[in-house]
């Protein structure tokens, strides 16, 4: 069953939607060879330290813990695992009451036995910021820590010299505790708490930590921004999935490569490009199982999806751009001119 209303695919075009699906923008024209790029990942486990702490001696524990991770136990404790709703509450009271409690307990015993050992990951991400060094050879290789936030935060970035995976935020997609709240946590979000998600985000948070915010409200200026993310992303990553990449099914994937002028044209017919209003454009823009202003079934943040299309037609004509200078073009209707971007036929 097709995603799209005028999806057709047939012996040919499934070939094809397949070879689009497997070649990034990055990888068209084959991935840079970055075996000479001296990087070697070796993610510090936060996590384990943390709970090896001796709460009846916790002071000493945290000071020496602090030595280990200067940047880490100040962010965690004051900015990750704080209570709100007590605004005098110390570090050291965060990290005890973090410590204390059975479901946290619970939840790190979990995570020792899905990623007690995480040196496939160390090779995956060694890989990752080789492209990374590769692409943004000014930028610092970051610190690399694993931590468990109680489902706080799956992957970020400290500025330029500290980034993090929150490990039980992949702990697969029918881990129990994700259904305690169907509006934080729908079908389509938890589908990526899986391991093969891991990379890809924190492959978004380090693009994120390179961007500056959209230069506009206008559906152009926000998904050619999200556009550029993923084509980074894709760089970073060009031997993964652009479904992926996307957070999308196959079918969905396949769905939009096969109805891209479809999708194209209902924006233009709409004049939605150039819409600011929020109510229509967040679902194009924003994670949400569909994105009914365009087709009923396609899925949400296909104009993310198409603003990483117009980012990579604008690639392939001008190739020598760095990435540097892709993230300085803030000019939105200047690039979408430029990149000749035309979309694929069905």
């Amino acid at each position: 069953m097709s995603l799209f209303p005028k999806a057709k695919y047939n012996a040919i075009s499934l070939v094809v939607l397949a070879a689009v699906l497997v070649l990034g923008s990055c990888g068209n024209d084959g991935a840079p060879d970055v075996s000479d790029v001296e990087v070697e990942i070796n993610i510090r486990r936060f996590d384990q330290d943390l709970f090896a702490l001796d709460t009846a001696n916790l002071e000493a524990g945290m000071q020496q813990l602090s030595q280990k991770y200067p940047e880490m136990l100040p962010l965690f404790a004051v900015n990750i695992i704080h209570d709100v709703t007590n605004p005098n509450e110390t570090p050291a009271q965060a990290v005890r009451g973090f410590l204390a409690a059975p479901e946290v307990r619970h939840l790190y015993d979990t995570v020792q036995q899905v990623y007690g050992d995480l040196r496939w990951l160390d090779r995956d991400l060694t890989q990752m910021f080789r492209y990374y060094k590769f692409y943004f050879p000014q930028k610092p290789v970051p610190e690399v820590v694993a931590i468990i936030s109680e489902f706080a935060t799956d992957a970020f970035t400290a500025g330029d010299s500290l980034c993090g995976i929150g490990l039980d935020m992949f702990l697969g997609e029918n881990y129990p505790a994700y259904f305690a709240n169907e509006n934080t946590s729908p079908a389509y979000i938890r589908r990526q708490f899986r391991k093969e998600y891991i990379a890809v985000r924190l492959a978004k948070a380090l693009a994120q930590n390179l961007a500056d915010a959209p230069p506009g409200e206008r559906l152009l200026d926000q998904m050619l921004h999200n556009g550029k993310m993923l084509y980074i992303v894709d760089c970073l990553l060009p031997a993964v999935p652009d479904s992926l990449k996307m957070g999308y099914t196959r079918e969905q994937m396949e769905g939009s490569y096969a109805n891209e002028q479809g999708v194209w044209a209902r924006l233009l017919e709409q004049n939605l490009l150039y819409s600011t209003d929020a109510r229509k454009l967040r679902k194009l823009v924003s994670p949400s199982p569909n994105a009914p202003v365009v087709f009923q079934e396609a899925p949400g943040e296909i104009g993310n999806w198409i603003g990483w299309q117009i980012v990579e037609a604008y690639m392939k004509r001008y190739p020598n751009t760095t990435m540097q200078e892709l993230l300085n073009f803030r000019d939105a209707q200047k690039f979408l001119e430029q990149s000749k971007y035309k979309p694929r036929r069905e």
